[in-house]
């Protein structure tokens, strides 16, 4: 049940795009011990700026049931260091936001996790 979604202004083939979205959910799987299999991922191209610049930048929203608080910093250094090395967008250019969502909040399936 983990998403993460990436909203990115440089410009990637789709081919790319997949290969760092399936870099992203291996790596997610792995730190919240998770099968990869419940993993989505999404990618949006949008015209950004970070500190007035239209540098290459990157926002990584991830959303999961029962979020450790501890995994934060892992999944922080393992999604940019991914990030860096597919895109080229340096760590200090990444945003990320960790979302806990309660089970009862999360559907699938025609029910919830709560």
């Amino acid at each position: 049940m983990p998403f993460v979604h990436v909203i990115s202004n440089i410009g990637l083939s789709d081919a790319e795009k997949s290969n760092c979205l399936q870099t992203l959910s291996q790596a997610i799987a792995e730190l919240l011990e998770k099968s990869e299999g419940a993993v989505m991922t999404s990618w949006t191209t949008s015209k950004m700026t970070m500190a007035s610049k239209e540098t290459h930048t990157a926002f990584i929203e991830l959303r999961a049931i029962r979020l450790p608080s501890e995994a934060s910093e892992r999944l922080s250094v393992e999604l940019c260091e991914r990030m860096t090395l597919i895109t080229g967008i340096q760590s200090d250019r990444i945003y990320i936001n960790f979302v806990d969502i309660p089970p009862a909040n999360w559907g699938w399936n025609k029910k919830t996790f709560g």
